[in-house]
């Protein structure tokens, strides 16, 4: 049984629905969020070249957050699913590095042809 006390913080609020339902509610639960997440971010629109979600976006983004926290605890993978978030990030950081890499080189290349082609005065 959960203590009165940790249901003062988000997590021990989490850990609280986590073991009151079902795993089964919580994943149907966890769609029907990812569901009306995927709503609030259709209706986004452009205003001067800026983004803009709806309000209710950041209530759906927190609805997904608490689901997918309470199905972590339920299936005891939160480590697993912090080690691929690591994993994730440290990938995508590599591949914007290895762009800007590229991007360096094929400037470097634009650069020596433009030299050898007007003389020096590119």
């Amino acid at each position: 049984m959960i203590e009165i006390e940790s249901m003062e913080t988000l997590e021990g609020k989490i850990e609280y629905l986590a073991k009151h339902y079902s795993k089964k509610n919580q994943i149907e639960k966890c769609k029907e969020e990812l569901k009306e997440l995927l709503v609030e971010l259709d209706n986004a629109i452009e205003i001067n070249g800026e983004i803009v979600l709806p309000e209710n976006t950041w209530s759906e983004v927190a609805d997904v957050n608490i689901m997918t926290a309470q199905l972590m605890i339920q299936h005891h993978r939160k480590d697993t699913a912090l080690v691929q978030m690591w994993y994730k990030l440290d990938r995508q950081i590599e591949r914007i590095r290895s762009e800007r890499r590229v991007s360096d080189y094929q400037e470097m290349i634009r650069e020596r042809i433009l030299r050898t082609f007007l003389g020096g005065r590119g």
